[in-house]
């Protein structure tokens, strides 16, 4: 389908239906069909939508614009076009780091972030000689094919899918194609990561020689709050192409888990505090105390009082929630046994003063968890100090 956004006819993959939508963005020298083996695996009750890129499939081709503030109003302005109430972002490689610039604007509706193998946000300094092989990398079939064979993969690809990846890669606009190395791979676009507010998936292949694993964990992880990392076996760069269905599954997982501000009860230990948030978020006090367990105990801010059973938590939380805060628990480590939980969890927490200014507070917290004789997880003790 096409649609108009931000002054250009950009195509777009739209299938399924559900309240919450995945927005999907190629990399350089992807297309939006790039995503077809993923959303193949996807289930029905989601809506899926795939961008062509400006200059990259069935979208415009204009000779500007290839810069990484565009591509993201180009997004933003796709996802107002398709009329989306809730949506997660999953951006590969270009277009993770476009979804971490857009996220980092916290647009109306956006729900979370799963960056696949994505270009760090702060850029690449790149020698002259690797930006001129990469931007003749995608000149010619026999190119493209040492490209997809030496760089890109891993895993072969069947000779259909090799075909589509040659066909893609040389039907983009020279602009897009010279733009990226030359210019937008690096730029840096990290300046206001840390007011990102969703829940964050970082997924990566463990021989990708493009966004590697360790690079991952060195540069984008620490700039993201709250992000949690998953590691695919046995894949290079192109994960949606390599492994599709792992990479499905991760992001449902991904979907299930942070639930979206959906779920009301955590039937998981590890959906707790995705759970926890989203309450406390839209302001619903009798949602927060559903999640403590009737003789829960809770460590307060000033490291010596024990709130405990719910009379207490309830007026303690009750003080905490008059602020309006905004609230983000992104999960470290969970550690299961039977029916209890170690949950160790990155929070931030933002308010707006008096003066209207913007407070934002981060640390770790400790909490255990007990599941219920309904098997829900509820909270039995909250150390939001963590190991202070």
């Amino acid at each position: 389908m096409k649609i108009t956004a931000n002054g250009l006819t950009l195509h777009a993959d739209d299938s399924g239906s559900g309240s919450l939508a995945l927005v999907f963005l190629h990399y350089w020298g992807g297309t939006a069909r790039t995503w077809h083996p993923v959303m193949a695996a996807l289930p029905a009750n989601l809506r899926k939508v795939a961008l062509d890129a400006r200059g990259w499939g069935q979208s415009d081709r204009p000779d500007d614009g290839y810069d990484i503030a565009t591509m993201a109003d180009d997004v933003e302005a796709a996802v107002a076009a398709l009329d989306m109430d809730r949506y997660v972002l999953v951006g590969h490689s270009m277009g993770g780091k476009v979804a971490q610039l857009l996220a980092s604007r916290r647009p109306g509706g956006l729900a979370g972030l799963v960056l696949v193998a994505p270009s760090p946000a702060e850029g690449k300094s790149l020698p002259q000689p690797e930006r001129d092989g990469m931007a003749a990398a995608y000149a010619a079939p026999e190119s493209v094919g040492w490209t997809i064979d030496n760089v890109l993969t891993e895993r072969a690809l069947s000779p259909a899918m090799r075909d589509q990846v040659i066909a893609d890669s040389l039907g983009g606009a020279e602009a897009a194609k010279q733009f990226w190395p030359h210019g937008a791979i690096s730029e840096d676009v990290s300046a206001d990561l840390a007011r990102i507010d969703v829940p964050v998936r970082v997924i990566g292949g463990q021989h990708d020689k493009v966004d590697g694993v360790d690079m991952l964990r060195r540069l984008v992880l620490p700039s993201l709050p709250g992000a949690t990392m998953q590691v695919l076996p046995d894949v290079g760069h192109l994960i949606p192409l390599e492994a599709p269905q792992a990479l499905a599954s991760a992001i449902v997982e991904f979907v299930d888990t942070e639930c979206s501000g959906v779920c009301r009860t955590a039937t998981r230990p590890e959906q707790v505090p995705a759970v926890f948030d989203a309450a406390i978020n839209r302001g619903d006090l009798d949602a927060v105390m559903s999640l403590f367990h009737p003789e829960a105990k809770m460590r307060m801010q000033d490291g010596r009082t024990i709130a405990e059973g719910h009379g207490a938590l309830r007026e303690a939380i009750a003080r905490l929630m008059a602020a309006r805060p905004q609230i983000r628990n992104g999960v470290r480590r969970v550690i299961a046994s039977g029916d209890v939980a170690l949950l160790l969890l990155d929070w931030t927490i933002r308010m707006t003063s008096p003066d209207h200014d913007e407070i934002v507070e981060r640390g770790v917290a400790t909490q255990v968890a007990e599941r219920n004789a309904d098997g829900i997880w509820q909270l039995r003790i909250s150390n939001p100090l963590g190991i202070d």
